[in-house]
């Protein structure tokens, strides 16, 4: 599984699907992206070739862009239509979309980010304690924990749950489950599941999800894209315009691989020094070259991880979980990790108005007095009989949260500056598909199975 999370087309497991094959450059040139006039620029280059071909003539040309493209095409589009700018008319044939590929690498970054301490025992624990996690680990570090952490929970969360109970209310507990069963699982699966399957309905739903993580971590850019993006795709549906038909049918086609994987080609074949005329050569030596001869000297190499190790490194991280666990049941209402933890970490409940109030039903505020009640992923706990299948303090702060970026989106579009601005740089959006390869840790494989399967079997004993 792990292989469908790396995004090289050089690994032997993956290359057929990771294939460039077809994809031909046909233009290369340096061109800032910090303001409309950039964009301007970028944009004429595709269209001095629409008026040899004429290919969108009748067409659109939909755009998978990043942030700053996001800002200035749709501020083109923006003045265009309401100013009746003198841009080039067939600027309006071009259609912004989010880039996928973009929402997988902040998200599934930003819960190794958020919750750093955890990750770093799982890694000691998993690779030995004189191993180093870096602050901000590498691509493939990321894909590989993350992995481990989803496999390493399946086995023992059944067992897990029944033990805490519905109703649990201890904190540390709430962290935990929130990222093994709510995080993980939607920044894993959103772009090599999800998206590349075509399952178009999940997708959405996983899109507007991820946004949910990125409004309580206040995400900047990333807590307005996804709204964007949500806000054409339901304006299509409503419309009946056929590129939302299109979307449906043929989702996996809208993706930014090909021109993020060339990108890193092209980076990872060229001298940080090198000229600018040099730079463009080599771009077209790396991507026009007969695929014949790229295959033949083509270093493919196998993922260096196979499922004898990583079942057994997924074993592993069961022993983990359930030490952690059992640590934590153990000490339940009590600090047990002692450690400070910043608003992100905690589960959506605690950056509402009404942060989750320990013993009590957070509808109608009396105690607890039985089992009949229930805690939610959220952090929030119900009586049975208060539920009404939806948390009413979530729901207020997501549609807070969505009314303020929206706007906050549309000034940036009508009245903010034509040049990129340190607002919108924000936070570290420079994710790569890949920097370098993996490298396996050196693990000597043992049969714990039968190991793990005893500790689970004792979990009631706790």
């Amino acid at each position: 599984m792990l292989t469908i999370h790396n995004y090289n087309n050089n690994i032997t497991e993956r290359k057929e699907k990771r294939s460039m094959k077809g994809l031909q450059l046909i233009g290369f040139k340096e061109q800032n992206l910090h303001s409309i006039s950039d964009y301007i620029n970028a944009l004429n280059i595709i269209i001095s070739v629409n008026n040899k071909t004429q290919h969108l003539r009748g067409f659109v040309a939909p755009i998978v862009a990043d942030w700053p493209g996001q800002i200035f095409i749709r501020k083109i589009l923006y003045k265009q239509t309401l100013f009746q700018s003198n841009f080039s008319q067939d600027i309006k044939s071009f259609l912004l979309m989010l880039g996928p590929l973009h929402v997988f690498l902040n998200s599934r970054e930003q819960v190794i980010l958020v919750h750093h301490s955890f990750f770093e025992r799982l890694f000691h624990f998993v690779f030995g304690k004189n191993k180093k996690l870096a602050k901000k680990p590498r691509p493939w570090q990321i894909n590989l924990l993350l992995e481990l952490s989803k496999c390493g929970w399946i086995k023992i969360r059944n067992q897990i749950i029944k033990k805490f109970g519905n109703n649990c209310q201890d904190i540390e507990y709430q962290i935990t489950i929130d990222l093994l069963d709510n995080l993980i699982p939607a920044v894993i699966d959103i772009y090599a599941i999800l998206f590349r399957s075509g399952l178009f309905e999940k997708y959405v739903e996983n899109v507007f999800r991820i946004w949910t993580f990125f409004l309580r971590w206040k995400r900047k850019n990333y807590n307005k894209a996804p709204l964007v993006f949500l806000s054409d795709l339901f304006y299509w549906k409503d419309m009946n315009h056929p590129f939302f038909d299109a979307l449906q049918k043929y989702l996996p086609c809208f993706n930014d691989y090909y021109v993020e994987n060339t990108y890193s080609k092209i980076r990872a074949n060229t001298s940080p020094n090198a000229t600018v005329d040099n730079i463009i050569k080599q771009a077209y030596v790396i991507m026009n070259q007969d695929p014949i001869f790229k295959d033949t000297y083509c270093k493919t190499r196998h993922y260096p991880y196979n499922i004898p190790m990583l079942d057994f490194l997924s074993n592993k991280t069961s022993l983990f979980l359930l030490q952690y666990f059992h640590d934590l049941y153990c000490n339940l209402g009590k600090t047990t990790l002692e450690e400070e933890v910043d608003l992100r970490r905690l589960p959506t409940g605690y950056s509402t108005s009404y942060p989750p109030q320990q013993g009590l039903c957070d509808r109608c505020k009396l105690p607890f007095a039985n089992e009949d009640g229930v805690t939610f992923i959220c952090g929030h706990s119900y009586y049975t009989g208060c539920y009404d299948k939806k948390c009413i303090y979530c729901e207020e702060f997501y549609k807070r949260g969505i009314f303020e970026n929206v706007n906050s989106f549309l000034k940036r579009i009508e009245k903010g500056a034509d040049t990129l601005t340190q607002e919108d740089l924000g936070d570290d959006d420079g994710n790569d598909i890949e920097e370098g390869e993996e490298q396996s840790e050196e693990i000597e494989i043992q049969d714990i199975s039968n190991n793990l399967e005893i500790e689970i079997n004792q979990i009631e004993n706790w």
